[in-house]
């Protein structure tokens, strides 16, 4: 089933074209505006030794006006009809007292029929109806074998506690068939859904989305404070929180033996990189250096180099940026960085940012594709109706290979498999970048050797390296089972300058690098 519109949203978005008109009316040539309805609901249970649950709904309003490359924008959550049309004519009024002259220069929007000449995937196309217009009332939300709409914190309660209880079940045979383990400080299992309804309305279009994401995120402590983590979820319902067999001996057996876990001596070292580290390098990587924003600030080295048609690294060395994909590697869901449009209306599509090493144009929201005259992307994305938009990430990955896992391990002689991230950062002007892992698994003779390493202090490993000389030295990736040959990508976010918060998921296949300096 896909989720359908809230009806309890419709009286608004009856509202917005009527808002849009009092905004844009008489100045067609001359600007350019549009009205964004966002209502975030979410919830999450933990379940550990102390509980946890809470829920929360937020809506707001976004009124925008784009005139002479400049943005101006209005929010409330004061969402009457009486007070939205109030504000409309005050902004409308404020905006004719800045620009009494009419420019004619105005930014004209892509209308239906031109978003189908450009192309739009199975998962648009089978949600358009037929003969649509300006006044059309458009929807699209993911498949979910549950609805969304449907859950509610007892379900979510149900799921952390089972699953707290089986993890805590299976670490304790655990510990009483080694007797090298000490006893876990804690187990923790957090459930959370988040459901985001958007609507956009301007003068071509009239859109709503339901975008839902579910996570179940699991961990084992140790009385150190080292721990071990598995995470399930994705664009979907509460029937993605099943954790697989992989997962629960991550939290259960993993956990145990980073208590016992070898200290790493700092040096470089060949490295096979998992999913999720390999999503983090690629979201450092050329991720943030590939925002419009950043170009358009002077404050990204990638701009320069894609002028000067500048290798960055092998032919290995290709990086997507995938907002509408609702399926990966062997799973028929996408990750929590997928829309159907991005916050300014725009219709994601995928975009190759970095292929075989060659940088293409960057990722734009409207005012940065205009100011660089550059072609749009589905990148305008806010925190939330409070903040401001900017070009972000959606789900950032290196696109897969030809090996499989095993065929990557065996060939290296000495080195170390990173499987699971802890965080990172980016210099975009200076080119460099830090991902962290971990823990690293030792690969002997093309064999994983069951020991695991921490970083020299006990906690988790960096790994560092000048971006160019890094993308240089991809040996091998892994392949994928997707249809379109799209791998793995995992539940993500990313903070950018003063720490606004989105959703953006990243991943990639498994990668052999030549070396990275770990430490």
């Amino acid at each position: 089933m896909r989720p359908i519109f809230p009806k309890h949203l419709q009286a608004t978005r009856e509202l917005m074209p009527e808002l849009l008109e009092t905004l844009e009316k008489g100045r067609e040539q001359d600007w350019y505006a549009f009205v964004w309805l966002e209502e975030s609901k979410s919830m999450h249970y933990v379940s550990a030794i102390t509980e946890a649950a809470s829920e929360s709904v937020d809506r707001g309003l976004v009124m925008r006006i784009f005139v002479d490359g400049q943005n101006f924008e209005k929010s409330t959550n004061q969402l009457d009809p009486k007070s939205l049309t109030a504000l409309a004519k005050e902004f409308r009024a404020e905006l004719d007292g800045k620009f009494p002259s009419v420019s004619g220069k105005g930014y004209k929007p892509a209308n239906w029929d031109a978003e189908m000449k450009m192309g739009l995937s199975k998962e648009f196309s089978s949600q358009l109806g037929s003969d649509l217009s300006s006044k059309s009332e458009v929807h699209f939300s993911p498949n979910c074998e549950m609805n969304p709409f449907e859950s509610n914190i007892e379900k979510l309660k149900d799921i952390a506690t089972k699953t707290r209880i089986e993890l805590l079940s299976t670490t304790k045979k655990n510990v009483e068939e080694n007797a090298d383990f000490d006893e876990l400080a804690d187990i923790r299992a957090m459930v959370r859904q988040s459901i985001v309804t958007n609507v956009f309305v301007d003068r071509e279009k009239n859109m709503s989305q339901v975008v839902p994401t579910t996570m179940n995120y699991s961990m084992g402590m140790t009385k150190a404070g080292q721990t071990a983590r598995a995470i399930a979820g994705g664009l979907g319902g509460l029937e993605l929180t099943k954790l697989s067999e992989e997962d629960k001996r991550e939290v259960t057996f993993r956990s145990l033996q980073l208590a016992k876990a070898k200290k790493l001596a700092p040096g470089r070292y060949k490295v096979i990189s998992g999913p999720d580290v390999t999503g983090v390098i690629a979201h450092e990587a050329f991720g943030h250096t590939q925002e419009g924003d950043t170009w358009m600030k002077g404050r990204s080295i990638a701009s320069e180099l894609h002028h000067s048609k500048t290798k960055v690294g092998n032919d290995q060395a290709s990086i997507m940026n995938h907002p509408d994909m609702f399926s990966m590697d062997d799973m028929d869901h996408g990750t929590n960085g997928s829309y159907f449009f991005d916050h300014e209306g725009q219709l994601a599509r995928p975009q190759t940012i970095l292929d075989k090493g060659m940088l293409s144009a960057p990722m734009t929201d409207l005012t940065s594709a205009t100011k660089l005259n550059v072609p749009r992307t589905a990148n305008g994305k806010r925190e939330s109706w409070r903040r401001p938009l900017m070009t972000r990430q959606t789900n950032t990955y290196f696109t897969a290979g030809d090996k499989t896992v095993d065929e990557l391990i065996g060939m290296v002689d000495d080195g170390y498999l990173a499987r699971w991230a802890s965080g990172g950062m980016e210099d975009p002007k200076g080119g460099s970048l830090t991902a962290g892992t971990s823990y690293l698994e030792e690969i002997k003779n093309g064999k994983l050797t069951g020991e695991i390493y921490l970083g020299p202090s006990g906690g988790h490993v960096e790994l560092s390296d000048p971006v160019f000389t890094l993308l240089d030295r991809i040996v091998a990736k892994s392949k994928s089972a997707h249809d379109d040959n799209i791998p793995d990508n995992k539940l993500g976010g990313c903070g950018k300058y003063h720490k606004e918060g989105v959703p953006a998921g990243c991943g990639g296949p498994f990668i052999l690098w030549e070396s990275i300096t770990c430490g």
